[in-house]
């Protein structure tokens, strides 16, 4: 079958200026239906301050909302480093958030994800975002472990009520971004209790912790759309269900996803002008150069290299003039992988959307194959045995159907979580 890729992407990249997984089990469908309603109440905010990237957030309480005729405000200030795992008792933070500004941390990578725990039956949120109506970030709501619909938050509103009519008690809560950064960055202000209810300390973060460098088949591009005919949209984007997503849930391990739509290890989709993913990898906020991203805020145990896709798409240089400047880029960002973590076992993978058949001629597979496969023999040679490539099987779109551009659906996604998370545990014994 022929197939076609990210066919809409660098239009949408110009007109848009161009992790983890649920800390709770439970694989299933998101449920429908976007919240956009704000609330008003008792306010109490929880905001979060501490060292992102390579920056030194300052402490401070952020978006205090004005509470209700003789409501009172309570302050509970989260302090971390790096901020993927901020150390306060009732918010967690999982994925690359930059904490330099004291109004709340931002975001901007998909799977970048927000754990509290809470009593009551309701809670609302304040974000300030820059995404439009038009193109919303979305975020699953899971409550309980289980999806309780999509969360859906634009530069429109400030307050979202985020789960309301629950059963009276204490409630664990995580807020999982769907969308990925060309988007929009999103920035958490605080979190609002009903009135009279509080936040509550969470639990501590797992020990396992993945690392999944990818571009739009790790980010989740398309899984929601109806079949390959749909171009992106933010409503069809649902990291939640990607591979990447997914394999952190089946190993119950916090996941932070470094994934952009269209961008290759040495050449981006269709050769658009724009940094490459070796070159944006140390960002702390995907397209923001500063702050730089504190590598050893977080190391995971595992690190997950898909990318290739994107460098074999169209218009494929020939293998005497693309051989050598392929395999440099992706040697040099397994070296600064290896560099950062020293002990991680990298996964250099190869994805399902690449085949011989597409581009005509390019025998786009067997050359990633043999590019990748190559690195890794080197890595081996060199005394490096703690790198593996690993193969997903081409996608099947008449047997598991295909989402938007041709890309992996959700029932691909999850053979691949399912593949993935094998090979870690075969390698790790997890």
């Amino acid at each position: 079958m022929k197939t076609e890729a990210y066919s809409n992407l660098p239009r949408l990249a110009s007109a848009l200026c161009i992790a983890w997984s649920a800390l709770m089990t439970g694989c299933g469908d998101d449920d429908s239906g976007a919240t956009t309603s704000t609330s008003g109440g008792t306010s109490t905010s929880t905001s979060a301050s501490g060292s992102g990237g390579a920056g030194e957030g300052g402490a401070g309480v952020g978006g205090a909302g004005e509470g209700g005729a003789g409501a009172t405000t309570t302050t509970t200030t989260a302090s971390g480093t790096g901020g993927g795992n901020p150390s306060g008792d009732t918010i967690r933070f999982i994925g690359r958030f930059d904490t330099t500004k004291p109004e709340g941390p931002r975001f901007s990578w998909p799977g970048s994800a927000i754990v509290t725990r809470f009593s009551g039956t309701s809670i609302s949120a304040r974000f300030n975002d820059e995404s439009t109506p038009e193109q919303s970030n979305f975020f699953q709501v899971v409550i309980d472990g289980e999806s309780k619909g999509v969360l859906k938050v634009n530069n429109q509103e400030e307050l979202y009520t985020v789960a309301e009519g629950l059963p009276d008690g204490e409630h664990e809560l995580l807020l999982h971004r769907r969308t990925e950064a060309l988007v929009g960055v999103t920035q958490f202000l605080e979190f609002v209790p009903q009135q009279g209810e509080e936040l509550l300390p969470v639990a501590p973060a797992p020990e396992r912790r993945i690392e999944v460098i990818g571009d739009s088949i790790s980010a989740g591009y398309g899984i929601d759309g109806a079949d390959e005919t749909c171009p992106f949209t933010s409503d069809t984007e649902n990291n939640y269900l990607a591979y990447s997503a997914l394999t952190g849930r089946l190993l119950e391990a916090d996941t932070t996803i470094v994934a952009w739509s269209g961008r290759g290890v040495y050449r981006n989709y269709d050769d658009e002008v724009a940094d490459t993913m070796p070159e944006i990898y140390g960002r702390t906020i995907a397209d923001e150069p500063q702050p730089a991203w504190d590598f050893s805020s977080w190391v995971p145990q595992v690190v997950v290299i898909n990318l290739g896709t994107n460098d074999f798409s169209i218009n494929v240089p020939g293998d005497a003039e693309f051989r050598e400047p392929f395999t440099s880029a992706y040697a040099g960002l397994v070296e600064t992988v290896r560099e950062n973590y020293p002990e991680a076992f990298i996964f250099c993978t190869i994805g399902p959307m690449l085949s011989d058949g597409y581009p005509e001629g390019a025998e786009a597979l067997t050359r990633a194959r043999s590019y990748i496969g190559k690195v890794v023999e080197d890595r081996a040679a060199s005394g490096d045995d703690r790198v593996r490539l690993l193969e997903f099987p081409q996608h099947n779109g008449e047997q598991d159907g295909l989402g938007c551009d041709y890309h992996p659906s959700k029932k691909t996604n999850e053979n691949m979580a399912a593949q993935l998370s094998e090979a870690i545990s075969e390698e790790l014994g997890w």
